[in-house]
């Protein structure tokens, strides 16, 4: 082999095994020289950092869950076909040192990439944390909920109102406006403070907990805001008398049933508020997009667009993500409320109906034209919403039954909580086994029959472009025998062709030259021209005389085999089309 020159071309001729193996020696020290750089690059700056304090250190990875090196207890693996990866999952080893635990791979776009070091222990403890201190703060929301609720008795005393607005904004007692404001205002300022409890869920579940996917901060944010609406429920049905209702409960049970059976009945129109207002204010406030079309307002009429930033205006033009979290609880909530007032209130059971009415249309309207999901989850949002749902059927059930007990009907309460509850877990055990235990985990013989398939759609689309690459091929020898034989024809055309021109071009007169006509000899076989050529009648010399270059100015001679020439196309502006001119 040739070395020291391009394309292996004029260098010194040199055998071609030995000189690959010195080359390979020389590439290794070259390895090794740059790989004891970089040993001595680190080991400078380990021993740079040793001096810092070990305590300080220690606080940082206990705040960040990451440690100084660049290590991470997560790793993907990425498998050929669906049967290995089962095996895989289906093969965790544990109890052992060092032992590891396979679970499916996320989606790479719902994947937080800035979280993907985060020791998954580190989220496990700030995860037991967060669901400690949340639940601690469910006990004492009752005094949030009710500082919102007590905001009736503060509108309910006119006199103080009148101390601080006028004459003509306080309503008359007992008026549509002021049964108006005392019923719904209520309402909205819980609604108001319900809106700050995903946002805060989610700044937890990304910057201190640190979850690695979107799915699993999508899972948290919605199990909590849930339970905090539940827990606006409670409190509103008890109000004040939690400590109250505790100590009745180891007292007089029988009292606090009696009672809670009360107070249910007496919440029923602030729940049915709630529900108009959710169907109402709510929906329509998520239809319109009212703070999007602030925000463009503001950046149109007073910032302007040439003071904005790229980036702000290429984060205006995203389209925005549908937040489980936020969204789905409110779904849950109404059902809670219609399921527990349908059989001793139902009004309320009608409002929710309506809610869910103008809800699905508006959100059907903003998954299809506003929403976009960034990323796929793999549906494990509806594993605990579906579990959700079930808990909600035995709380009715159970309410139902209980309501049938105070009114003396002993045996009706307990064959309809006894056969009902049956009745539910044998249709959540058979939507567990036919739905939720096959979507958690793939049979190793349904993930071989998935490989086969894949493998002949596989061998259909290898056989589906080898013929499109041979139907191309044919197709472009086709086009160049085509040509070739274009410009046979072309040669064959003598060039002297002014001794044959028409005579007005020498007449000296100026005038205007009618359609030019052309032999089409070399038209392509099969052609209307070719086949003009055969009809009964044609000439064999007008095709002589064509082929001389005889060119005639008669456009009434149909029978001859010919083509007519036109300019360019021009643009005609008035109907904004293109159209051929003609010759003159």
């Amino acid at each position: 082999m040739s070395k020291g020159k391009a394309l292996c071309c004029g260098g010194d001729q040199v055998k071609a095994l030995p000189f690959i193996l010195s080359e390979i020696k020389r590439l290794n020290r070259d390895i090794e020289k740059e790989h004891s750089k970089i040993i001595e690059e680190k080991q400078k700056a380990e021993d740079s950092d040793d001096h810092r304090d070990i305590i300080t250190s220690n606080v940082v990875g206990f705040i960040t869950g990451t440690t100084q090196d660049l290590t991470c207890d997560t790793g993907f693996v990425e498998f050929k076909n669906l049967t290995a990866k089962q095996s895989a999952l289906q093969c965790n080893i544990t109890g052992t040192n060092g032992y590891m635990t396979v679970c499916s791979a996320p989606d790479p776009r719902d994947m937080i990439w800035e979280n993907a070091t985060v020791e998954r222990k580190f989220i496990k403890i700030k995860n037991l944390q967060c669901d400690g201190l949340l639940f601690t703060g469910t006990l004492f929301w009752y005094i949030v909920v009710s500082i919102v609720v007590s905001a009736v008795t503060v509108i309910s005393d006119l006199d103080l109102v009148k101390d601080y607005f006028p004459a003509w904004m306080v309503p008359k007692e007992g008026s549509f406006t002021f049964n108006l404001v005392e019923g719904y205002l209520p309402v909205i300022f819980l609604e108001l403070l319900m809106l700050v409890v995903p946002f805060l869920l989610k700044i937890i579940a990304t910057k201190f907990i640190r979850f690695k996917t979107h799915s699993e901060v999508d899972a948290w944010v919605y199990r909590w805001h849930f339970a905090y609406r539940v827990a606006n429920l409670i409190i509103i049905i008890v109000k004040r008398e939690v400590i109250e209702t505790l100590r009745s409960v180891i007292v007089n049970p029988k009292q606090i049933i009696d009672s809670l059976a009360a107070d249910v009945s007496m919440s029923s129109q602030f729940f049915l508020n709630n529900m108009l207002v959710a169907a109402g204010t709510e929906t329509l406030f998520e239809l319109s997009q009212f703070t999007r079309i602030i925000t463009h307002f503001v950046l149109h009429q007073f910032i302007t667009i040439e003071a904005t930033s790229k980036r702000t205006l290429e984060r205006l033009e995203k389209p925005v993500s549908l937040e489980w979290g936020d969204v789905v609880p409110k779904f849950i909530f109404s059902l809670l409320v219609g399921s527990l007032y349908s059989a001793i209130v139902p009004v309320v059971t009608g409002s929710c109906a309506l809610f869910f009415y103008i809800a699905a249309k508006v959100y059907t309207h903003q998954a299809l034209f506003i929403y976009a999901q960034p990323y796929e989850g793999g549906g494990k949002l509806m594993y605990q919403l579906n579990r959700s749902i079930f808990v909600i059927i035995y709380t009715s059930i159970t309410t139902f039954a209980v309501l049938l007990t105070l009114k003396k009907a002993n045996v009706a309460a307990g064959f309809f909580f006894f056969v009902f509850n049956i009745i539910t877990f044998l249709v959540d055990r058979r939507v567990t086994k036919t739905f939720i235990t096959p979507g958690l985990t793939l049979a190793l013989t349904n993930a071989r029959i998935i490989d086969e398939q894949n493998k002949m759609n596989e061998e259909r689309s290898r056989l589906y472009r080898e013929y499109k690459a041979v139907k191309v091929a044919k197709m472009r020898e086709a086009s160049r025998e085509t040509k070739a034989s274009r410009m046979q024809n072309y040669n064959d055309v003598p060039s002297d062709l002014s001794l044959n021109l028409p005579s007005h071009v020498y007449d000296g007169k100026p005038s205007r030259a009618k359609k030019t006509r052309f032999s089409a000899d070399n038209a392509r076989p099969g052609s209307s021209q070719s086949r003009r050529s055969n009809r009964p009648g044609s000439s064999q010399g007008a095709r002589s005389r064509h082929r001389s270059g005889d060119f005639s100015d008669d456009e009434n001679d149909e029978g001859k085999e010919d083509f007519y020439l036109y300019r360019q196309p021009s643009l005609n502006r008035t109907l904004w089309e293109t159209k051929p001119r003609a010759y003159w």
